[in-house]
């Protein structure tokens, strides 16, 4: 897919070589004349939060949210696997100051739409903060977003919404994404997630922290009307390197909607 990693740099940091397209011209940001320029001003003064446990209400349920990142080695990883280049439509739940979606849609121009979803004020703070430094970004108190339309005619857009993902369950329908990373950490009841999983359209391949089988097996002990688990995983065992495992990296769980 034209993408890797570089071993080290002369300081000894790693540092990414970025795909030769030319959405970051299209943004037009004075100074940066390469993907990589980019991506280091828009975020590199940006610091996430330190690692650790937040705790909010979610539908009237106390939600323990692990703040952490997939780091660029583990997003090129886990979108090669998730079938990145036939894609066109990514979700990212929990999108945090947005460097997941944001990598995406500089890397992956196939998909045109992109969507991260925050539920944390303090996160999407610092999405927003981060998307200003862009030219063409238009921002409010809870979205953020970003068009670009090319030569062909085709258009791309990037979206961060300040919402409960499970109150957009119309738009995510709506959108139809062909990805959905769920990196988020959900105590949650399941009835809420269960009926997120059931829009998401066949073939959709999703990327969780949270065993969806799991999940899906305690509902249906209590209710069974909710049939048998849509999904099947592939990818056992895969690591994926994030913020707090930059070595060993975490494992994620990657599965397939069936048909």
């Amino acid at each position: 897919m034209g993408l890797c990693w570089c071993s080290q740099v002369d300081d000894g940091s790693k540092r990414i070589v970025m795909p030769a397209n030319d959405v970051h011209l299209n943004l037009e940001i004075k100074g940066c004349s390469t993907a990589e320029d980019v991506m280091r001003y828009v975020f590199d003064d940006i610091e996430m939060p330190k690692p650790g446990k937040s705790h909010m209400r979610v539908n009237g349920v106390c939600t323990s949210l692990l703040y952490g990142e997939i780091l660029p080695e583990g997003i090129m990883k886990a979108m090669d696997l998730l079938g990145a280049d036939n894609a066109r439509s990514l979700l990212d739940v929990g999108s945090g100051r947005g460097t997941l979606a944001f990598f995406t849609f500089l890397c992956y121009p196939q998909i045109t739409q992109i969507t991260g979803v925050e539920i944390s004020d303090s996160r999407f703070s610092l999405c927003t903060k981060a998307m200003k430094r862009i030219p063409c970004a238009e921002t409010s108190k809870s979205a953020v977003s970003i068009e670009l339309a090319e030569e062909t005619g085709k258009k791309r857009r990037l979206s961060f919404y300040k919402q409960d993902i499970m109150k957009m369950l119309d738009h995510v329908k709506r959108l139809s994404p062909d990805i959905v990373i769920f990196d988020v950490e959900i105590n949650f009841g399941s009835k809420t997630l269960i009926a997120f999983l059931k829009v998401l359209k066949p073939g959709c391949c999703v990327l969780s922290y949270e065993d969806l089988n799991a999940w899906w097996t305690k509902s249906l002990s209590v209710d069974d009307s909710i049939g048998s688990f849509p999904f099947t995983q592939f990818g056992i065992g895969n690591t994926y390197q994030t913020s707090w495992a930059p070595n060993a990296g975490y494992k994620f769980m990657t599965w397939r909607k069936k048909s």
